[in-house]
Order: C-alpha cells, then structure tokens, then sequence
C-alpha cells in the first residue's frame, strides 16, 4: 500500500489507469499516444509525467517509452480495483447516470486508501 503523504489526485488515477491499459494491451506508452487518448494538451502530459516520476510510479527510457514501475503497477492494479467496484456501486445506486468517471475518480483521490481496501473484501 502505499505511504499516507503520497495522495494520489483524480489525474494522477486517470493516467495511472490509463497507462495500464496501454501496458495491458502490449501498446508502447508514449506522451503524444497519451495526448491523444486522454485529449490533453502534450505540455499536460509532460507535466503529470514529471509528477509521476518524482513519486516513482513510472520511469522512462531514452527512447521516451514510458513504463510504469513496480510500484505504479501495483499502484495501478488496485485503483483500477477499486474503480470497477464503486463503478459497480454507482450504476446501482445511479442507473439513470451516463457518465461517472469524473465522480468516481474525486472519491477515489479522496477515500483513504485503506477504507478501499475494506470496500474491495466487503460482501
């Protein structure tokens, strides 16, 4: 898990999940690929990759390719848990509701991650 002073915002979740579906599909992750999938401009990408280095979620190599490391791998694979179960949650709760990933990643950056966690074993 990770250290408590290390809160993840929405867009470092989005980027996260992001970056490991690209990695799950056998895709090279690449800033400009990134732009173009998360419709945002190259400077945002650039800066959020930045972030994310200084944290050690992910590393790049001198092609630019980047890769998430092992900690942002696992990182990745608990939020994207987390995401599918209270995406489960919120079209029971919101049937009516199109479009949820902006809800669901604010309470994600905002849940304690140890209280997701009990989210993850309940029922």
């Amino acid at each position: 898990m990770m250290k408590t002073n290390e809160k993840l915002t929405p867009a470092n979740i989005r980027y996260l999940l992001t970056m490991k579906a690209f990695s799950d599909a056998g895709r090279q992750i690449r800033n400009a690929y990134l732009a173009e999938y998360l419709h945002y401009k190259k400077s945002s990408i650039h800066s959020m990759l930045k972030s994310l280095v200084s944290i050690g979620m992910i590393q790049k190599d001198d092609d630019n390719i980047i890769y998430l490391t092992e900690k942002g791998a696992e990182t990745a694979l608990r939020y994207q848990q987390y995401y599918t179960k209270l995406e489960t949650m919120m079209r029971k709760c919101f049937p009516e509701l199109d479009e949820s990933e902006n809800a669901i990643l604010a309470l994600l950056s905002e849940i304690p991650e140890h209280t997701l966690q009990q989210m993850i074993y309940r029922d």
